[in-house]
C-alpha cells in the first residue's frame, strides 16, 4: 500500500504505549466562568441532549467532537456526578467516531484523534509570532525554505525553533479531563484499552497493504475462512450501553420528561 508521508509516520510511530508515553498537561483545576447553578445544570442538559443527536455516524467527525469538547469545558466546575457522566459519555462518543474510522482503515483520520496535535506552534529564534504547523503537512515540506546547500531543515529546526503543544490531540486530551475529574482508573485503562485495539486493527490492515478506497467489508469476503475469521474478530465493536446508561442516569436526577438522553 502506497501511503501518504502523514500515513506512514502514524503506522511508524503508533504503539501501544503510546497514550502512556504522551506528555501529561497541566493539571491545574479548569477555571470555567461563573454560572449559577440552574444555569449550568440547563447547559449540562442541553449537552447532553445533543450528545444523543449526534449518535449519527453521518454527522460524527473530529470538528464535531471538538467543539462539544470546547462546550463542556467551558462548563465544568465542581466536578459533579453529572458532569462527570457527562464527560464519560463524550468520551464514548468519541470513541464510537475514531472506532468508525478505524474499521474502515482511516488512518489519518485516527491519527488526528490520537497522536496528531490539533494545534502546534513553531516558535522562531528571532521572529515575534510564533507559526502554526500545517497538520498535514511534513515540516520539512512546509519550511522546505529554510533549507540550504549547508544546512538541512532539520539542523535548522533543531538550532532555531521550539515547538509547543497548545491543543493535544483529542483523545490524551480527554484521559487528562478524565484524570482530573478523578475518574475511576478502571474506566481510563478501558478506555486506554479500547485505543489499543484500534491500533492493532489498523496496525494489522496496514501490514495487509490494503489500499485506502478499498471497501473493507468487501475485501474481508475475499478471504479465505480463518483470515476472515481472524480479522473479524479485530473490528471494533461500540457498546452503546455505557453511553446509555448514564443518559438516562442524567434524566432520572433531573425528572426530564420532554428531553431523551437515551
Amino acid at each position: 500500500m502506497q501511503l501518504i508521508e502523514s500515513e506512514a509516520s502514524i503506522c511508524r510511530n503508533i504503539e501501544k504505549n503510546i497514550i502512556d508515553s504522551l506528555p501529561i498537561e497541566n493539571n491545574t483545576e479548569i477555571i470555567a466562568p461563573y454560572y449559577d447553578d440552574n444555569d449550568r445544570i440547563s447547559r449540562l442538559i442541553k449537552f447532553n441532549k445533543e450528545l444523543d443527536d449526534s449518535m449519527n455516524l453521518i454527522q460524527l467527525n473530529e470538528n464535531l467532537i471538538e467543539s462539544k469538547l470546547e462546550e463542556l469545558e467551558s462548563i465544568l466546575s465542581v466536578y459533579d456526578r453529572v458532569e462527570k457522566y457527562s464527560l464519560i459519555r463524550l468520551t464514548e462518543l468519541t470513541l464510537f467516531c475514531v472506532g468508525n474510522y478505524a474499521n474502515h482503515n482511516c488512518i489519518t483520520d485516527v491519527g488526528d484523534f490520537m497522536v496528531n496535535p490539533r494545534l502546534l506552534l513553531v516558535h522562531i529564534k528571532g521572529e515575534q509570532y510564533p507559526v502554526e504547523k500545517e497538520r498535514h503537512t511534513a515540516l520539512s515540506v512546509q519550511f522546505s525554505d529554510k533549507e540550504t546547500e549547508d544546512c538541512s531543515v532539520a539542523e535548522w529546526f533543531k538550532a532555531n525553533t521550539v515547538m509547543e503543544t497548545v491543543k493535544k490531540p483529542i483523545l490524551p486530551h480527554l484521559l487528562d479531563l478524565l484524570k482530573k475529574i478523578s475518574c475511576a482508573k478502571e474506566y481510563i485503562d478501558s478506555v486506554k484499552n479500547q485505543i489499543n485495539m484500534m491500533i492493532d486493527l489498523l496496525s494489522y490492515l496496514s501490514m495487509a497493504r490494503i489500499p485506502k478506497e478499498t471497501n473493507i467489508e468487501g475485501w474481508k469476503d475475499t478471504l479465505e475462512k480463518n483470515d476472515r475469521k481472524m480479522l473479524e474478530s479485530m473490528f471494533y465493536r461500540f457498546d452503546s450501553n455505557l453511553f446509555h446508561d448514564l443518559g438516562k442516569k442524567i434524566r432520572h436526577k433531573y425528572k426530564i420528561d420532554n428531553i431523551y438522553l437515551s
